[in-house]
């Protein structure tokens, strides 16, 4: 079993714990057979489209989608893991969220981050 393998295999089975759900489950949930899901547990490659399936269904939304296949596709040994500047699956939760603010929530969502950076800024906070 390759590593990358292992690693995408670990997360797998850790979301379906997480989520309470039977491999068949997972497999109806994105669109593959229950053989896969059981395969890529067990070590198996995963091929991209397979890993663009369990982005869709495991992402939610579009930003969260985006940043899940890219994490997934790093843990598969497709590509090596971005730097904290791309978009990271907290940051894609917020943004898929911020899609359902109208323009004045968005003005206090922006002025909670202004504090959030203020108080960063004076070592009240991490």
């Amino acid at each position: 079993m390759g590593d990358e393998a292992s690693r995408l295999g670990e997360w797998l089975k850790a979301k379906c714990d997480e989520e309470g759900l039977s491999l068949r489950q997972v497999a109806e949930k994105a669109g593959v057979s229950h053989q896969t899901i059981a395969g890529l547990i067990n070590g198996k490659k995963a091929l991209p489209q397979t890993i663009k399936k369990l982005a869709k269904a495991f992402g939610n939304n579009h930003h969260q989608m985006i940043a899940l296949e890219d994490k997934l596709l790093s843990l598969a040994g497709y590509r090596t893991e971005r730097p904290e500047e791309a978009l990271s699956e907290p940051l894609a939760r917020l943004l898929d969220k911020l899609n359902d603010l109208d323009v004045a929530q968005l003005g206090i969502v922006e002025q909670f981050a202004d504090f959030i950076l203020r108080m960063k800024k004076q070592g009240k906070i991490k």
